[in-house]
């Protein structure tokens, strides 16, 4: 059965709202409040994951396969990998100002930090619209549905017992930027105890976090 990658579209969105939105909560940050400046680092700090693990997973599960099976498009697949180490640069590029800003988060230090934020999110949209043009055809046609749910499962590795909670806020964040049908098929394909989960807890989780993040 081909694959059906309908599910990246979903998880691009919830990338781009999130990064869009990060220079944003990095100045609002009052100067001196510690307490915030770690809540919005945490924030960071998940969609960082979240963005490389699902990078992982195309390097290590889908590019390979769509380069033997599209050969003649090597070097659209091969631009697309390479965008994967320019945002690992401009992480790369944050975490000194990151560190530097929770310890001592000032209105100099906030607008450093929030640059870096808006350059990364650039580069980040560059390559999701690349990825949305380029490779979602390319994964449809070449891989079937089973080595793409491979993928997806392997994107979410990250994801452990010790930090179920932000999984569930994750699976929320996914649903919430879904559309009715997507939802559908979205937690069709999903094992039933995870369904269960994120169907009765996703929501609440993430509007707890989300208050969280916004009134600490």
């Amino acid at each position: 059965m081909p694959a059906d990658a309908m599910d990246m579209l979903v998880v691009h969105r919830v990338f781009r709202r999130e990064f869009h939105g990060m220079s944003d909560l990095i100045s609002a940050v009052a100067d001196g409040d510690v307490s915030r400046a770690v809540v919005v680092r945490d924030h960071l700090t998940f969609m960082v994951d979240a963005l490389h693990h699902h990078h992982a997973s195309e390097d290590d599960l889908v590019w390979p396969k769509l380069k033997i099976r599209a050969p003649n498009r090597e070097a659209e697949i091969e631009r697309m990998a390479g965008q994967h180490a320019e945002i690992a640069a401009a992480i790369d590029h944050i975490k000194p100002h990151l560190a530097a800003w929770v310890k001592s988060p000032s209105p100099v230090a906030s607008e450093r930090l929030s640059a870096t934020a808006r350059e990364l999110s650039v580069c980040v949209d560059r390559h999701l619209d690349d990825e949305e043009r380029n490779a979602l055809p390319l994964i449809e046609e070449h891989l079937t549905q089973k080595e793409w749910a491979a993928a997806v499962k392997h994107a979410a590795s990250f994801i452990s017992p010790r930090n179920l909670w932000l999984g569930i806020v994750l699976g929320g964040l996914v649903l919430e930027a879904a559309s009715e049908a997507e939802r559908r098929i979205i937690l069709s394909g999903a094992p039933i105890p995870q369904r269960l989960v994120v169907q009765l807890f996703g929501a609440r989780a993430l509007a707890a976090y989300r208050r969280r993040l916004r009134t600490v």
